[in-house]
């Protein structure tokens, strides 16, 4: 799965957790100003014809990007750049590329779009403006009894949370959706917890996803939201370093077979959905933690009640449920 690690993707913001740049905070909002969404540079090729992409020569396009982004102090010196290919694009008189960015272990490799003589770079991607952005998204996320769930199987709102157990931004967002929002509504709306840990930043995600889904394998629903509420509020409590025995006492707690649970993680029955949902949130454009779908409309990080409110009464005055 790609790591959003670098200046080019969405930036974490005051109230979600995301990969950090290397060198810089964990939790830091974007600065104003950030890089544009075309960086001019000097031309790399002779004039060719759009889509000419064979004509662009890689390596001197991927010096010129670093240099726009390392002078204007984007990202750190040591960031190593190269672009990886170079091909025709869908937009007329464009063509994309992959730039390939490391340091370290990390790494990461951003689309871009280049200009057939190799002088406009532009980040973004392009949009089909065919296309309906929420059906797209609905048809990508998974729903079914493979994750965990809250409320009523049928109701006419569904919201799809991604998030990470080590997250404090997480934490708070499990307050404010089990003490405020699902308080509200009721049986008026679904609510569908997928496991997304940012391994990069927080070393004991990963282990909590893994237990937390053995405790609904062996325990059932009842089970896993007690062993789910606990980590949240003890966040502090769980080490770095040998977390599962922490986790496992809290399966345990939760009225889980401890040994069952144990065997279940130690064996990796659980690894296969971890990797399906982060799959899943790369598809959908998931890059920092928590962030909601409700019935296909994005929500990013810990918001209050009256921004699912916003949402969530819309959705459901459509099907005169409000």
């Amino acid at each position: 799965m790609m790591k959003r690690w670098i200046a080019f993707a969405a930036a974490a913001t005051f109230l979600s957790c995301s990969p950090s740049t290397p060198g810089s905070s964990e939790h830091k909002e974007a600065p104003k100003g950030e890089a544009p969404s075309a960086a001019q540079a000097p031309a790399a090729a002779a004039p060719a014809p759009a889509g000419a992409a064979a004509n662009i020569d890689k390596a001197k396009v991927g010096d010129l990007i670093k240099r726009y982004y390392t002078s204007s102090g984007q990202i750190p010196e040591d960031v190593e750049m190269s672009v990886t290919d170079i091909k025709p694009s869908e937009v007329t008189g464009l063509s994309e590329g992959t730039l390939r960015l490391s340091r370290g272990a990390q790494s990461q490799e951003v689309p871009f779009l280049i200009s057939a003589d190799g002088r406009w770079f532009l980040r973004a991607d392009p949009v089909d403006l065919t296309i309906d952005p929420v059906q797209q998204v609905l048809s990508k996320i998974k729903l079914g009894d493979d994750n965990p769930s809250r409320g009523a199987k049928n109701s006419p709102v569904t919201i799809v949370e991604y998030s990470d157990f080590q997250c404090p931004f997480c934490a708070r967002a499990e307050e404010i959706v089990a003490g405020e929002v699902l308080k509200a509504y009721g049986d008026k709306v679904t609510f569908v917890y997928k496991q997304f840990p940012l391994t990069s930043i927080h070393p004991w995600a990963e282990p909590a996803s893994l237990i937390g889904l053995c405790v609904y394998k062996v325990g059932g629903n009842a089970a896993y939201w007690k062993y789910h509420e606990t980590v949240f509020k003890s966040q502090k409590d769980v080490p770095a370093e040998d977390p599962a025995a922490k986790l496992l006492a809290f399966a345990k707690d939760a009225g889980a077979d401890q040994a069952k649970v144990k065997d279940c993680f130690e064996k990796g029955e659980t690894k296969a959905l971890v990797d399906a949902t982060l799959a899943e949130a790369e598809e959908v454009g998931v890059n920092s933690t928590p962030t909601f779908f409700i019935n296909g409309k994005r929500l990013s990080g810990a918001q209050s009640l009256d921004a699912f409110k916003a949402i969530i009464d819309p959705e459901l005055a459509k099907g005169g449920k409000s």
